[in-house]
């Protein structure tokens, strides 16, 4: 990961990178509409970019999240996906 990056404002926390998760899994209704509903909406993440490709069978994508600097966000995050109706896998990549 990155080093941690300076807030511009007082009282703004600050983040430690982007965060980018290659996912897998059954292409299906909302399936990306859930991924997304999946990344917690309270401050300590934000969507940067999600991109998914489906065929009918199987859908593949990045899913790109700014994180704040506190260690045991990631890993939560990546439990959260993992629970995703069928989700296959689940890999940070850099």
């Amino acid at each position: 990961m990155q080093p941690s990056l300076t807030s511009p404002q007082p009282g703004i926390p600050a983040f430690v990178a982007n965060v980018t998760y290659q996912l897998a899994g059954f292409d299906r209704l909302n399936f990306v509409s859930d991924i997304a509903d999946t990344v917690p909406q309270d401050g300590s993440y934000i969507i940067r970019a999600l991109c998914f490709e489906g065929n009918g069978v199987q859908a593949n994508g990045l899913l790109t999240v700014q994180i704040l600097d506190e260690p045991n966000l990631l890993g939560f995050l990546a439990q959260r996906l993992r629970s995703v109706q069928g989700m296959v896998s689940v890999q940070e990549i850099q």
